[in-house]
């Protein structure tokens, strides 16, 4: 696994993120982002009581925080269908504890934003869907026409708990930021954690993208060091090449980066192809392959 020395990290940056997250301006940038929700605060209050005295509310949340007595509320937990079929486990948190969580990864994303790979495309600020197509229509131009689509089965589910905190730990510095993210992980009810325990990203923390692609990151570097073109957006990804045997050359290579991550392959959604436009990357259509690859 990829290490965050201290010889890359931005000291002054990261300095003391726990006490940034413990401050009125952090936690009301957060409750911007979930003011409008039709949830509730806590078992007991709505959004909109607390909205009526929402300094106080913060001044609690900070002195929980700093005390160490804060401690979040179970996951209320549903299935929903999937658009192929089955269905998938989702977590609400409570908006108290959603509004933390939010607070953590205003503090927090920025420093993981200087170490993430440019190739990588979902969940992160100013990222989106057409500019991880427009990379993979940029590579297909210049020549690397064949393509290994695939994505990680079950990703967020099947992510080990310790080895995301101890990159969550090696980030921040801050063992006091870490040991948030442990009390979420342990929200998740037992009857739900369906590979065992300290096992799986609950979909539905705010927090749980951003320790999806901190986890991945290791994947991206891998791809890249062995020269792999590339694109990924969460869990699906799509390696490039030039020839249909690159294109199964690199899908192998990245099975094996995968699983050594713990993770692997979705064998049911993992193809190798030429460009074209009948075919379709995240909802979008593809170009043409047309070209050679140019040297």
């Amino acid at each position: 696994m990829t290490v965050y020395t201290s010889e890359n990290r931005v000291a002054d940056i990261m300095a003391y993120l726990f006490d940034k997250v413990c401050t009125f301006d952090v936690l009301n940038l957060a409750w911007q982002s979930i003011r409008k929700n039709k949830g509730q605060w806590t078992p007991k209050l709505s959004i909109q009581e607390v909205e009526t005295e929402l300094d106080w509310h913060f001044e609690s949340i900070i002195r929980e925080l700093q005390s160490g007595h804060y401690r979040p509320y179970s996951l209320n937990c549903f299935d929903v269908p999937k658009s192929c079929g089955g269905r998938r486990l989702v977590c609400a948190p409570y908006a108290r504890d959603k509004l933390i969580q939010r607070a953590v990864i205003l503090v927090l994303e920025p420093i993981a934003e200087q170490f993430f790979h440019p190739a990588s495309f979902g969940y992160r600020p100013l990222c989106t869907i057409d500019m991880a197509l427009s990379r993979v229509r940029e590579w297909v131009r210049q020549g690397y026409i064949w393509l290994g689509d695939t994505d990680i089965t079950a990703c967020f589910d099947s992510i080990p708990q310790d080895p995301v905190l101890n990159l969550v730990d090696l980030l921040s510095d801050d063992s006091r930021l870490t040991n948030l993210f442990a009390l979420w992980f342990e929200t998740l009810p037992l009857r739900h954690r369906y590979r065992g325990d300290r096992i799986g990203l609950p979909q539905g923390l705010v927090v749980s993208p951003l320790l999806c692609n901190l986890y991945l990151h290791d994947l991206d570097m891998d791809l890249e060091e062995a020269g792999i073109p590339f694109v990924r957006y969460a869990d699906n990804f799509m390696v490039m090449a030039g020839d249909e045997e690159g294109a199964y050359t690199a899908l192998e290579f990245a099975a094996n980066s995968v699983a050594r991550l713990g993770l692997e392959l979705n064998g049911e959604k993992t193809c190798v192809l030429k460009s074209r436009s009948s075919y379709r990357f995240l909802g979008k259509r593809l170009p043409t392959a047309r070209a050679r690859i140019l040297l």
